[in-house]
């Protein structure tokens, strides 16, 4: 995962959030280095990213718990990190923190 930090148009700080296996975007809020939850955000101009061929992920859809459906997508490694450090959300998985 790959975070970085922006301002936007009306002065407000945002971090875009990158997932390049998944081909994926999401945003968060900054807050403190020292927190590990991040508070999700919809991204402004979405479009841009479209056409760079990546699908941006709303703050609901990250924000959502995860499902076993989801965990059988992984690799055998990537399933003992989440049993290892017990992400609650969808974006917590997607935007780790642990690797």
């Amino acid at each position: 995962m790959r975070r970085i930090g922006v301002r936007l148009c009306d002065g407000k700080p945002l971090n875009i959030l990158f997932n390049a296996a998944a081909a994926l975007v999401a945003g968060a809020r900054p807050h403190e280095l020292h927190l590990v939850r991040l508070l999700f955000v919809d991204v402004p101009g979405e479009e841009i990213y479209r056409r760079a061929g990546l699908r941006v992920a709303t703050a609901a859809e990250v924000d959502q718990p995860i499902h076993d459906r989801y965990l059988r997508l992984l690799a055998a490694e990537e399933r003992r990190d989440v049993t290892y450090h017990r992400p609650e959300r969808l974006g917590d998985l997607l935007f780790n923190w642990f690797d």
